[in-house]
């Protein structure tokens, strides 16, 4: 009798342990995934920074003397990094992932 206990208390451990390391291997392959699509973004960052980079050493100074549209062009700036922002806020990613920590 206390056989068959202790078999069906194995079998039922056994049984949770393989289910909690299927969770934990498929919250790890989703960050990886998440490492990599933040690996991608940098890479762009990088890129587009590069390329900024070199247009202005090409320009000379990189901006238009027109104060308007510098203007414009400070607020277009100013908007692009709060777009990389707010992909980058952990409440937004924790909002549409609650597992993650």
């Amino acid at each position: 009798m206390a056989a068959k206990k202790v078999d069906a208390l194995e079998e039922r451990l056994e049984g949770e342990m393989n289910q909690i390391k299927t969770t934990v291997e498929e919250r790890m392959s989703s960050m990886e995934g998440q490492v990599a699509d933040l690996r991608d973004m940098i890479k762009k960052m990088l890129e587009v920074h590069n390329q900024t980079t070199a247009s202005v050493a090409k320009s000379g100074e990189g901006r238009s003397t027109n104060s308007e549209i510098r203007r414009e062009e400070e607020e277009a700036e100013i908007g692009s990094n709060q777009e990389v922002q707010l992909e980058l806020d952990p409440l937004k990613i924790r909002s549409e992932r609650p597992w993650f920590p």
